[in-house]
């Protein structure tokens, strides 16, 4: 019998035993599934009901003792023994049924047209907890490249997928979800989780790596399994860790060293390589495949305007932009006024003179101000196309009574 090998990363998560009874609920054959969890708890949870079944390896972490997705994704991937398909979730899912024939199936058809490492991933549709099956949201979603990171690492979106209701079958994807992979079962000691990636860089180097091992990424073309993303008032792992923030920049480290964009302190990269790319594609390949460019920070024109694949190749370096794409986080208590006409919105050089500007009229500052009430900033976001990266921002409001206020500015950092 064909099993699947399913990794589960839980974090305090009151998620995970529901996920656990869906899975196994709808699944058409359960008893081909093994359970690989990294179960990072509080003394208020249990998996008594599943230490004694066969399927369930548990690895029981005290949640002071963890050290982040990617530590535990890792230690997961060591329990793996040889399945026929690994798939990857968090601990916060519901699922379709017969959900495993669907994904397998789809795995053997790309298989029959050529595929050999063939990858399912995808940002999955939501769900709601308090109103589920009704609240699902019911239509596939591909992954996008919206920027660079100032740090470094591709931020990916979703996007619904143009017609997916007359797909056939899966399409070519340029990135990976860490949330779902489905893939065959030799993925887990090939492309080995990097433990020392904390949360932003995952799903891009893996997405890179994935690839150059032989790996063909793609979406699935109908809805199969369904993910949270809200989570309103659960604990997150950065919630409990006072280091997250020194793991999360050790991340980025690696993401630019591996990458080719700039130079790293040794001490951050240790066993880089042992967590590198793979042989049977160069990094190279990967970026004309997806559009980008690594170490100039660039995208394909066709890239940035969410066309699908593949990326026309011909003039390929000449249809290279440098998207810059820059959050301006405004702390709520500089902005005293309440008759706001206008924000002078720039983007500066090192020079502290003016590379973009686009200005705020008072219908964009009236939604930035009435935005999240809980939140103690507005973002503003600003977007263009430049060959030099900037390196500060200028905010300086107009009120109709007072005139010219101070203006606001602040670095955008690299590391």
């Amino acid at each position: 019998m064909e099993t699947i090998f399913i990794s589960i990363a839980s974090y305090r998560d009151p998620e995970l035993i529901p996920t656990i009874q869906d899975c196994i609920t709808n699944a058409k054959n359960p008893d081909r599934l093994r359970f690989g969890i990294c179960w990072q708890h509080d003394d208020t949870e249990s998996l008594n009901d599943y230490k004694d079944d066969s399927r369930f390896k548990i690895i029981d972490v005290p949640y002071e003792h963890s050290k982040g997705t990617c530590w535990a994704r890792n230690l997961i991937q060591s329990l793996y023994e040889d399945e026929t398909y690994y798939l990857q979730l968090d601990s916060h899912h519901r699922f379709s049924k017969n959900w495993d024939t669907t994904l397998v199936k789809m795995l053997k058809e790309l298989k029959k047209k050529g595929h050999k490492k063939p990858l399912l991933t995808a940002y999955l549709p939501g769900f709601d907890p308090k109103n589920d099956p009704n609240g699902r949201i019911n239509e596939c979603w591909n992954l996008e490249f919206d920027r660079y990171l100032p740090e470094g690492p591709i931020f990916i979106k979703p996007h619904v997928i143009d017609g997916w209701k007359d797909l056939e079958g899966p399409i070519p994807s340029r990135f990976l979800s860490g949330h779902f992979i489905f893939t065959i079962g030799k993925w887990a000691n090939e492309v080995k989780y990097d433990p020392y990636y904390y949360f932003h860089g995952e799903e891009p180097s893996l997405a890179a790596r994935s690839f150059t091992h032989g790996y063909d990424l793609f979406h699935p073309h109908i809805p199969v399994i369904w993910h949270e993303y809200i989570r309103n008032g659960k604990t997150k792992q950065w919630d409990d860790d006072k280091e997250w923030s020194k793991k999360n920049s050790t991340s980025y480290s690696r993401y630019r060293a591996l990458h080719g964009m700039g130079g790293e302190l040794p001490d951050t990269l240790m066993d880089l390589e042992k967590y590198s790319f793979g042989k049977e594609r160069t990094l190279e390949e990967y970026e004309k495949y997806i559009g980008v460019k690594f170490n100039t920070r660039q995208v394909h024109k066709h890239t940035s305007e969410y066309k699908p694949l593949p990326v026309p190749l011909e003039n390929f370096d000449d249809n290279l932009l440098n998207k810059i794409k820059v959050c301006i986080d405004v702390y709520k208590g500089s902005i005293t006024e309440l008759d706001y006409t206008s924000f002078v919105i720039a983007i500066l050089d090192e020079n502290g003179n003016d590379l973009y500007r686009q200005d705020a009229d008072i219908s964009e500052i009236k939604s930035l101000l009435n935005s999240d009430p809980n939140d103690q900033f507005i973002h503003i976001w600003r977007e263009y196309n430049d060959n030099k990266q900037p390196t500060s921002w200028r905010v300086w409001p107009y009120s109709e009574s007072k005139g010219w206020c101070e203006r606001i500015e602040n670095n955008i950092s690299y590391e």
